[in-house]
């Protein structure tokens, strides 16, 4: 039966709704998340033919003798909102915090190129050479504007700091000023379709687009926006927002649910005639 399979569909779809939600309540307090949205359309459109006798009716609105009935709902590909967060100080010279649209770059293990908004960096050690460099907090290097690492060898930690450019100078453990490098920002244009998750909030670039390095628009101000040292990017998750549409989607799952109990009952019904 057609009202079966329609509201199947739809206990389906909204069970994909409710895991996006609680996926994003869960993240509510990881640095830099990008917040999950699930759409719905349509799903193939029948059409029945109706008796003559009421094709001809006053203010009819579809074509004589069709009668279009959809046939349910399906969840299109979960879209992901790259609105910037809130941003909390923390002190720490190695967090930081991108004002504007921009991405760190990052150096995969497999050699891709990484993309993420959560600067919550510390340090880790080539095993080969036993080199410090700036990473995430799995281990990834942060890339500089020349595709390099950012050295942190011998340089005293706290004495960090980075400029909105995204110039990063410190003090080696002498006390003499280092200027170790450029942070390779990078713009994505249309992130929410450029961009598919590498987990841990980094991202991949899909095929057939580009980002745009460390360039300036007119007047020199920078494309992928501003850095600040000792801050974080918050998730971007809003959370009355999130319970509001929670309450929203249980609603329409029970009705769904309800709407497969009712069309059983019809088909025992019609079964025992």
């Amino acid at each position: 039966m057609d009202i079966v399979s329609a509201a199947a569909s739809a206990v389906r779809s909204q069970g994909q709704q409710l895991d996006a939600i609680a996926n994003n309540i869960a993240n509510l307090a990881t640095v830099g998340y990008q917040s999950v949205g699930v759409s719905f359309a349509d799903t193939l459109t029948q059409v029945y033919n109706q008796s003559p006798a009421v094709s001809g009716l006053p203010q009819r609105q579809t074509p004589g003798g069709a009668n279009w009935l959809g046939t349910g709902v399906y969840a299109l590909p979960s879209q992901r909102s790259f609105a910037a967060g809130a941003y909390k100080p923390t002190g720490n010279p190695l967090d930081m915090a991108i004002t504007g649209p921009g991405f760190f770059t990052l150096q995969m293990p497999n050699g891709q190129t990484g993309y993420t908004r959560a600067g919550a960096f510390g340090v880790s050690r080539d095993p080969a050479t036993g080199r410090a460099y700036l990473a995430d907090a799995q281990g990834n290097y942060v890339l500089g504007a020349n595709g390099a690492r950012l050295d942190l060898t011998g340089i005293a930690l706290p004495s960090i700091e980075v400029a909105q450019n995204g110039v990063v100078t410190g003090k080696s453990l002498q006390g003499a000023n280092v200027r170790i490098g450029q942070l390779g920002l990078a713009f994505v244009a249309n992130p929410a379709s450029a961009l598919h998750s590498l987990g841990a909030d980094v991202y991949g670039l899909n095929p057939g687009f580009a980002p745009v390095t460390n360039a300036t628009a007119a007047g020199g101000t920078a494309v992928t926006g501003t850095v600040a040292g000792g801050v974080l990017e918050q998730s971007n998750v809003n959370l009355t927002q999130q319970m509001s549409l929670l309450v929203q989607t249980q609603h329409d799952y029970n009705a769904a649910v309800e709407g497969v109990s009712i069309a059983d009952k019809m088909a025992q019904s019609i079964a025992s005639l």
